[in-house]
């Protein structure tokens, strides 16, 4: 079959498919939702360039590319790309005492492999990191960017990387908190959550002339709450402009910030660091591990944000994970270090009454205006506030809830999810995620180790007295000797009294293994209706266990499918098949056979 080249344009630039229908109505719809997003994009992206150890303007660099490019390619019309707090923190992991340079080289590599593993549909690799494992790794994020922050609400001047390391820090250093700053930072924590909860007010519906007044107080209250975060840098800017006088310079500032849009240019391949001139190799070797976790993070929560916001809709998770690595390249040539999709941006888009992805060509547009003219005014933007913006930013991602979830659903997943959280807060944020990844990976092995096989033993009045065995799935090496020292521990029994998780069907009846006090039998019935895969080791293991009970026994293979057959066929001479219709016979005769001592015609 040949690609039609028009679908394949299409599925890789979604705008030719939307943009045939986009009207007046949809774009002041597109237009509200991308000035919304600005008013949150700008003062969080100058909070996150700090973040990620870099000058404000690289934040502004972040900002636009992703809108242009998302809006091209992209296909949930909520998502707006640009700087987040956890890539951030990543960014300054890999990147903390280097200049821009390696940042920005980041984030072109890491586009790179974002792009590549959406064209060769490896999308599915997300899945082998479960939920626990996200929530654990985003709540140590969140706690450890809102312990970096704790500096810039106290005034305090010290180097620190992570959580421990940070809280060492802050204990050294508390004797030279900055009255000012601290009195400032806190206020701005305080207005934040306060004016967090204006958005959320709801006013009872009205039938009366008083309607229209109410819905225009609850939407101008919705959005004095959705742009808080502009509204708290400005007024903390002019009261820092007015004491800015003073001799003693009570406020930390963000101070001079280059004005100007980026230059279009090649990512760097290499830079310089004092005199010295360091090759993309030596960089490249200095990110390390940064170069899969940043992109893989990004991935996962660009992912999880469009299945939040699809609503029903078919979410084409390749065509996300592309548009994600373009967003990436691109923004690489205009000085942007990584950047992926924010929740919390997404969410305020959503609620402006977002239709469709050109949204983010408003919210590019703006910040490409505050770059050409605002940029001299943020000099006076106390670096207190921008730490309480970024404090107030990550709060919610700390996921208490599902603990009590997992506490009522699978206890074990508690495991992972603990374990990332904590090895995240010790040993760093993205060794935790590999932590997490492999506890995942330990426990499959032993869910995978201990099957479920439903071994009975029944004794019906249509069914001579029998073992059965009902295996669901596939059997693996890492099941294969308990399964077998389990069924020949049976066999061994010559009146098997009561045995723990083994349960006695009689007359139809299933009961307690402990209220039968005899069970004989030299029969073993296994299912295979629900069996779908044996492994090479299982099948030797199986070889063995038919050998050991077909000294005084048989096993019978009940509903094989014929790939199961031809496995089974592979390393067993002779095995015993039949369908459920012909069980009941072909017992009758094993019993007789066995009763009579001719055994040795029944023999496996």
């Amino acid at each position: 079959m040949f690609l039609d080249p028009r679908r394949f344009v299409g599925r890789v630039f979604p705008i030719l498919r939307w943009s045939r229908t986009y009207n007046t109505s949809t774009c002041i719809g597109d237009l509200i939702a991308g000035i919304t997003v600005a008013l949150t994009l700008i003062p969080q992206s100058i909070a996150y360039a700090s973040l990620a150890g870099f000058e404000p303007q690289y934040g502004l660099y972040a900002s636009f590319a992703g809108g242009f490019v998302y809006g091209i390619m992209g296909t949930c019309p909520q998502i707006n790309i640009g700087p987040t707090a956890l890539l951030s923190l990543l960014t300054f992991t890999y990147t903390n005492g280097k200049n821009p340079d390696y940042a920005i080289l980041l984030c072109f590599i890491g586009g790179i492999i974002q792009l590549l593993a959406g064209v060769v549909q490896l999308g599915f690799l997300v899945e082998f990191v479960s939920l626990p494992v996200v929530s654990g790794f985003t709540s140590a994020a969140a706690v450890t960017i809102a312990s970096s922050q704790i500096k810039g609400l106290f005034g305090l001047n010290f180097n620190a990387e992570t959580f421990i390391s940070t809280w060492r820090e802050v204990f050294h250093h508390i004797g030279s908190t900055r009255f000012e700053d601290t009195l400032l930072g806190l206020s701005c924590c305080i207005v934040l959550m306060g004016m967090k909860a204006l958005k959320d007010i709801k006013f009872k519906d009205s039938q009366d002339e008083k309607a229209g007044r109410t819905v225009i107080l609850q939407r101008s209250l919705w959005f004095v709450g959705v742009g808080r975060n502009a509204f708290v840098v400005l007024i903390a800017s002019v009261v820092a402009f007015f004491v800015h006088e003073d001799r003693n310079r009570p406020f930390i500032l963000t101070g001079d910030i280059t004005p100007g849009l980026p230059v279009p240019q090649l990512p760097p391949f290499h830079t310089m660091i004092g005199n010295a001139t360091i090759y993309a190799g030596e960089m490249l070797s200095h990110l390390g591990s940064g170069l899969l976790v940043v992109p893989l993070v990004g991935v996962i929560s660009n992912v999880a944000i469009a299945k939040a916001f699809s609503k029903g809709r078919t979410l084409d998770a390749t065509q996300e994970i592309v548009a994600l690595g373009a967003c990436n390249i691109i923004g690489a040539f205009f000085r942007s270090f990584p950047v992926n999709g924010s929740f919390t941006r997404s969410a305020v888009s959503d609620a402006s009454g977002v239709r469709t992805p050109a949204a983010g060509f408003y919210t590019g547009i703006i910040v490409l205006l505050t770059l050409g003219l605002l940029t001299p005014y943020f000099y006076y933007i106390p670096r207190a506030a921008l730490s309480a913006v970024i404090v107030c930013a990550v709060l919610h991602m700390v996921d208490i809830a599902i603990t009590k979830k997992l506490w009522h659903t699978n206890r074990l997943d508690l495991i992972p999810l603990l374990g990332t959280f904590v090895f995240g807060l010790i040993l760093g944020v993205e060794i935790g995620l590999g932590c997490g990844v492999a506890i995942d990976m330990l426990l499959l092995l032993f869910y995978q180790s201990r099957p479920r096989l439903d071994i009975r033993y029944v004794n019906e009045s249509s069914f001579p007295p029998h073992f059965s065995m009902h295996p669901v799935g596939g059997l693996h090496f890492a099941s294969a000797e308990k399964v077998r020292s389990k069924l020949i521990s049976l066999r061994n029994r010559k009146k098997i009294e009561p045995l723990q998780n083994l349960s006695v069907v009689t007359d139809g009846v299933v009961v307690n293994s402990t209220e039968e006090r005899r069970a004989t039998s030299n029969i073993l019935v296994i299912y295979c209706h629900a069996l779908c895969r044996l492994d090479y080791t299982f099948l030797q293991s199986i070889k063995m266990l038919v050998q050991e009970w077909s000294r005084n026994g048989r096993v019978v293979w009940c509903d094989a499918s014929p790939n199961i057959k031809e496995q089974l066929n592979s390393v067993i001479q002779d095995p015993l098949f039949c369908d459920t219709e012909q069980l009941g016979l072909l017992l009758m005769e094993i019993t007789m056979a066995t009763q009579t001592g001719n055994t040795s015609d029944t023999r496996l």
